[in-house]
């Protein structure tokens, strides 16, 4: 790996940092869906009552909204009722929706009745809640299917299903060498067992880089979200791309290049991005219905190939290469992101130890960048 990689692993890795969800929110999220948990259990009373965090926040990939106004995060949940395998979908829908409408801690913040969820809203932050029950006749570690219910009209449901747990161990399966490099990390730094490190408390190549193309496609589609990809796309092509490398800019790399191969076109012209772990889930499915979005879906992956490494691989000094991420990542977050490492760079001149990058590879050279602050040179005698 040469320098260029190395300074541009450097630079994107400075920006995972400052569009990362903060620990702050982190908890405060823990403690509300925690609380959600507690009140649906000892108010559902014909069903055992289980709260799983599903999603980006589970998989460690949430992301702050675009400004610092907008601070509204998504956390997903899944409500399963253990014992509602033979229930209908409305039934399964109503018996979480209902006692959250009734009450009045939650009534007051709870939208009208989603596709697939019921949503609270909150200060900073809003919860999706997924209702459903096992697939099978019970919920055990070799049977983690769900069934989920979807509205097609006003009191219309249909079966549908997934296993987010499943999707979960698949995501951490693509990046183990990693995950267990960072989880060991953090057990130390926080003086805790390993076993008790969650994938959300920590941050690999690959999670930052599913974290840097959500919002490259917030910024482009930041006027018009209709056709953007889903997170969950991006998510699960991202994983397929990845090949446990450590270094965040060839991650991003090898991702972007292997995005497109990925999407299957049967012989009938449907698009399909199968589920890694339920094969019967299309998570490309509305594509089908509405071909804008897979047009959407290309036209982002042109347009992020292009602005994450075309045009950095093109460009010399870190000065130009900030003018470049600005208009990708967002000025306020870029400029952050530079100081950062412009401060970085100070410390490692400090210490004696400019160009060191350790994990993160190769050398970094010193920058006229005028946003990254400027680093003193020393000479050094004897040892």
């Amino acid at each position: 790996m040469g320098n260029k990689e190395a300074q541009l692993s450097l630079i994107f890795n400075a920006i995972a940092d400052e569009i990362n969800i903060s620990d702050t929110m982190t908890t405060k999220a823990i403690e509300s869906y925690k609380a959600v948990g507690t009140f649906l259990g000892n108010n559902i009373f014909d069903s055992n009552v289980r709260i799983i965090p599903q999603g980006s926040f589970n998989l460690g990939t949430v992301i702050r909204p675009l400004s610092d106004e907008d601070s509204d995060y998504d956390i997903d949940l899944v409500c399963l009722l253990g014992d509602a395998t033979a229930w209908d979908e409305g039934r399964i829908k109503n018996t979480i929706g209902t006692p959250l409408e009734n009450s009045d801690r939650y009534g007051p913040s709870m939208e009208s009745e989603g596709k697939r969820c019921w949503t609270l809203n909150y200060s900073g932050f809003h919860i999706d809640i997924l209702p459903c029950s096992p697939r099978y006749d019970r919920y055990t570690n070799d049977k983690t299917s769900i069934r989920l219910t979807h509205r097609r009209a006003p009191g219309i449901y249909e079966s549908r299903y997934s296993n987010p747990h499943l999707y979960g161990l698949w995501f951490e399966k693509r990046m183990t060498i990693s995950l267990m490099e960072a989880r060991q990390k953090y057990a130390a730094r926080n003086a805790v067992e390993i076993e008790t490190v969650q994938t959300y408390n920590v941050r690999t190549p690959l999670q930052k880089a599913v974290q840097l193309l959500k919002r490259h496609r917030d910024i482009m589609f930041a006027e018009d979200g209709s056709d953007a990809p889903i997170s969950i796309i991006i998510t699960t092509l991202a994983g397929m791309g990845y090949n446990g490398n450590g270094n965040l800019y060839e991650t991003l790399k090898e991702i972007l290049s292997t995005m497109d191969s990925a999407v299957r076109i049967d012989s009938s012209g449907l698009y399909h991005i199968e589920n890694p772990v339920e094969k019967s889930e299309n998570f490309a499915d509305k594509w089908n219905e509405e071909r804008s979005k897979a047009e959407g879906f290309y036209r982002w992956l042109r347009k992020a190939q292009k602005d994450i490494i075309n045009n950095p691989e093109s460009t010399f000094g870190l000065d130009l290469i900030a003018e470049g991420m600005k208009p990708a990542f967002g000025e306020t977050v870029v400029i952050r992101a530079y100081n950062a490492v412009g401060d970085k760079m100070h410390t490692l001149s400090e210490s004696g130890k400019l160009g060191v990058l350790g994990s993160a590879g190769g050398l970094l050279e010193a920058s006229r960048a005028a946003i990254a602050k400027p680093v003193k040179k020393h000479t050094f005698y004897g040892e």
